[in-house]
């Protein structure tokens, strides 16, 4: 039977508000295409929950820069620090936002 690792972002303080003053950037969007793991991607026991809140903000280059993280497990923060360090946001953005994020992953 096959496993499979599901990510979740949970949303954190104002980031269901779509405008922003300086660009459009739909930062939801953004994640969903890059924050993907393969099937035994993340080293997870079966029904086993780890978790990485991260704060960052897209600078003017479309780079992600971290601010800050808290995480339950040091090799999934890893692997999605990769993922996002390979991000390029190429739509208008407002540098000065800071999003806030909780990722869950579990494999099921």
């Amino acid at each position: 039977m096959k496993t499979l690792v599901i990510g979740v972002a949970i949303l954190g303080s104002s980031l269901f508000n779509t405008s922003l003053a300086k660009g459009t950037l739909d930062i939801n969007k953004e994640l969903k295409k890059v924050v993907r793991f393969d099937n035994n991607q993340l080293t997870l026991e079966k029904n086993e929950t780890e978790f990485v809140k991260v704060s960052f903000k897209v600078n003017y280059q479309g780079e992600i820069e971290i601010l800050g993280m808290n995480y339950s497990d040091e090799k999934v923060k890893s692997q999605l620090l990769k993922k996002l360090s390979n991000m390029k946001i190429k739509k208008s953005h407002n540098s000065e936002k800071v999003y806030n994020y909780n990722f869950t992953f579990k494999k099921l």
